[in-house]
């Protein structure tokens, strides 16, 4: 009696270490609850928490909104949240996570392609390449990833519709304008023509100006536009100069959003030209 009582018990104890190792990933992901997600800055950590459902995700940025991934110094608390993370996405190229050589349990890498996602139809490009990415690396939310990334993708076509017809209406269609290389793109998408670009105010040379200057004359800008984050006044004495508004866009989206920011950066370049 007392053997079939322990050989019952044994049996039992089995089982159950079976069904916990049958169910182990699963019972691991409820006690920690969320997965973590660290992007390398506002623009990527706002697509992941667009596609992926908040219950079962967090996601944060590093890299500050209004600051120059090129100038930023990684701090011990970001290499911290990096190795921490289920999932670290971030951009080739950035030299601030090139400093850190920290990671998760995983790394997803994403080239641009040479463009500027900030930009609406790169934006559209590049949310729809990392709803894949994350699809294939979290099959379970699959589907619901999927739904997201339509709901997303109709929602900013409807708003750059609106913007477009905005600008139209504004008198943006050819008008010609000194920029921010960073902001070229988006301005091409806004209808503008970049007579001519510039850098970041530590590679802008002397021959530099005086050939923006020319440029701007030949071709009456309607204003100079600055980048944000790779610096805010580098083409403020071109402005001046010219006697053209001047105008500062941002390249990362702020704490309100990415469809928030390109608003703002529509608006910016609407009231340049009010400017008699």
């Amino acid at each position: 009696m007392r053997s079939r009582f322990i050989g019952g018990i044994l049996l039992l104890t089995i089982a159950a270490g079976l069904l916990v190792w049958m169910a182990g990933p699963a019972y691991a992901k409820t006690a920690k609850g969320r997965c973590v997600i660290v992007a390398s800055d506002t623009l990527l950590s706002g697509m992941a928490e667009t596609l992926l459902p908040p219950d079962r995700y967090g996601v944060e940025a590093i890299l500050p909104p209004g600051q120059c991934p090129g100038h930023y110094d990684v701090r011990l608390s970001d290499i911290e949240k990096m190795q921490k993370a289920d999932l670290v996405i971030c951009f080739n190229r950035m030299p601030f996570l090139q400093k850190a050589q920290a990671g998760g349990r995983a790394r997803l890498v994403l080239d641009t392609g040479g463009r500027n996602w900030m930009a609406p139809e790169s934006y559209l490009l590049g949310l729809q390449r990392l709803a894949g990415e994350l699809a294939r690396r979290f099959p379970h939310d699959r589907a619901e990833i999927a739904r997201r990334e339509k709901d997303a993708v109709d929602r900013i076509r409807a708003e750059m519709q609106k913007h477009r017809e905005r600008l139209t209406r504004a008198g943006v269609a050819g008008r010609a304008v000194l920029a921010s290389s960073l902001q070229e793109e988006t301005l091409a998408w806004m209808g503008f023509s970049v007579a001519g670009v510039y850098g970041r105010p530590e590679s802008l040379s002397a021959k530099d100006v005086a050939r923006l200057m020319i440029i701007g004359r030949e071709r009456q800008v309607a204003a100079v536009v600055d980048n944000l984050q790779s610096g805010p006044d580098t083409g403020k004495g071109l402005a001046e100069a010219l006697g053209r508004p001047h105008v500062v866009l941002n390249n990362f989206p702020s704490a309100q959003g990415y469809s928030a920011t390109l608003e703002d950066n529509v608006e910016a370049v609407i009231r340049a030209l009010e400017q008699k």
